[in-house]
């Protein structure tokens, strides 16, 4: 527990009335600089608090990499293009990448950014690349990246850590949640009126209409943000993103009573995201039917949806890894291939993580390899 970093957020309670809202508060716990979550000293793997799929073995930075050479391919076969990772944890997933496109009949990116806020994991990723012997330009934000003409951008379990707002529905009303002080101290739910406008502005009313009475979930008020920026450092380009999340009708279906957020410590699932902030991680699912409206709307046209297991299951070089794997089995295939069960099998990490694969000034079209597992028509990104 962080002392220093609780003090601060409960002058911030305490400078807005008593009130605070849940991004903001996630905002503190997650990235305040040299106390938030994010500065610690292990967040990935199995000394921290939960695994990404980048840890488990090589069926990650395979499936990007196939994607990686189809994008390139369908902008032209450019000789100059530019290389993007945000959110890149300790850089594992980044170099895995980089090793596995030098084998490629393909340039090497002209320019490579990785994109990272945390000073702790930057320190990190620049000594695996510096180990790797890449230049990588490390930046905070999109905002250091220069437009390039042609882009290839990638991400894993990143707008998930976005801060999101929280919100109920009690007597017909939306109430904002947000966070107070109670009586010793600690933080609490505290609700406060809102209007719909502000509380819900990217869910259709046709899910609003059919909750419960104390309805409780969360919207992410960032991705928007997020996805201009992503669009304005591209002139043609691709975007492939990971994460785990739903439509929007399954997102806010009428039994998914309390939402989707969660905190991860020491490799279990907490539902108590106000206690000790620093010491957890906080999440929330992502509503890619929000995500595919909010990149239209910066240009970026959504033609790929689709559940991670079928995803690397049909990618070329997961198919030829498995194939060798089978064929030379060991002790070390064996673990790798209890691995791709967690990644790929839908009780593990299969169904609930999906694709999401966006472009801009090129045709939209999805990879050929994944046409038939195309989910992208069922997040009704254009029903609103």
């Amino acid at each position: 527990m962080s002392k220093a970093l609780t003090e601060q957020i409960s002058r911030k309670i305490t400078d807005g009335g008593g009130w605070l809202p849940f991004d903001e508060f996630m905002r503190e716990a997650l990235y305040a600089p040299g106390l938030g979550y994010y500065e610690s000293s292990q967040v990935f793997g199995e000394q921290g608090d939960f695994v990404t799929g980048a840890e488990l073995g090589p069926w990650l930075a395979l499936g990007f990499a196939d994607l990686l050479e189809w994008g390139w391919r369908q902008l032209g076969n450019p000789d100059d293009w530019t290389l993007i990772e945000q959110g890149g944890g300790e850089g594992r997933l980044l170099c895995d990448v980089l090793a596995l496109l030098r084998a490629r009949e393909m340039p090497m990116p002209a320019h490579i950014y990785a994109i990272e806020r945390s000073a702790q994991l930057s320190c990190r990723q620049q000594q695996a690349y510096a180990d790797l012997g890449v230049d990588v330009q490390l930046v905070e934000s999109l905002q250091a990246v220069p437009i390039s003409e042609n882009v290839l951008y990638f991400c894993n379990e990143l707008p998930d850590a976005f801060p999101v707002k929280c919100f109920t529905r009690k007597g017909g009303e939306m109430l904002e949640r947000g966070v107070a002080l109670g009586e010793q101290g600690e933080f609490i739910w505290q609700e406060k009126q809102a209007s719909a406008s502000d509380v819900l502005p990217c869910i259709d009313e046709k899910f609003v209409a059919a909750w419960p009475d104390g309805y409780i979930s969360e919207w992410n008020p960032h991705l928007a943000g997020w996805q201009a920026d992503v669009s304005r450092i591209m002139q043609h380009g691709f975007v492939f993103t990971v994460d785990y999340g739903y439509a929007q009708s399954e997102y806010y279906r009428p039994q998914r009573i309390e939402g989707s957020l969660l905190a991860h410590l020491q490799h279990d699932v907490e539902h108590d995201v106000l206690s000790d902030p620093g010491s957890r991680d906080i999440t929330a699912h992502i509503d890619f039917t929000a995500l595919g409206r909010a990149g239209r709307k910066a240009g970026l046209e959504m033609s790929c949806w689709i559940a991670q297991g079928a995803w690397l299951a049909q990618s070329p070089s997961v198919q030829a890894f498995i194939q060798q794997a089978v064929m030379q089995p060991s002790e070390k295939s064996t673990a790798v291939m209890a691995q791709a069960k967690r990644m790929l099998l839908p009780q593990g990490m299969g169904d609930l993580f999906k694709l999401s694969v966006q472009s801009k000034g090129v045709i939209s079209t999805s990879p050929d390899y994944l046409a038939s597992f195309n989910r992208v028509d069922a997040l009704g990104i254009g029903d609103a």
